[in-house]
């Protein structure tokens, strides 16, 4: 069976990414080092497409890459718990749970000081540069 190689500039296209993108991913032990031709050119499987669609797609959904590293791990067959891909995807979840709090909180804040600074007639009685000034009460 002959095998179709991607050049690197095909396997960015495919994967929407950046040439850049993929030797970073390659440096950080998420994609494998590609075959290279006699010429030192690197040349990408099928797999490797599949590998980095995974891994945009575990980004998407706000994975980091020590996390994404775990999840392809266990799709490497290297962890053969479902359980343990829940654990990570639940971790996950709180995080983003938490940001979102965090974010609520903030958006309050900024509105209330919006609406401050809407009254405000001066510079000099602005609560968005005295807040930043002292601090958040």
């Amino acid at each position: 069976m002959n095998k179709h190689f991607f050049k690197t500039s095909e396997l960015a296209k495919k994967a929407g990414v950046n040439k850049e993108t993929i030797r970073f991913y390659e440096k950080k032990g998420l994609l494998q080092d590609p075959v290279r031709t006699d010429g030192g050119y690197r040349q990408y499987l099928q797999k490797d497409l599949e590998r980095l669609v995974f891994i945009s797609n575990a980004k998407e959904l706000g994975f980091s890459l020590a996390e994404i590293k775990e999840l392809l791990a266990i799709a490497d067959g290297d962890i053969y718990k479902c359980s343990d891909v829940r654990q990570i995807a639940e971790s996950k979840l709180n995080y983003i749970s938490n940001q979102m709090k965090y974010l609520r909180k903030l958006k309050t804040t900024l509105t209330k000081l919006v609406t401050e600074c809407q009254q405000a007639k001066t510079i000099k009685y602005c609560p968005i540069i005295e807040t930043l000034s002292i601090g958040i009460k």
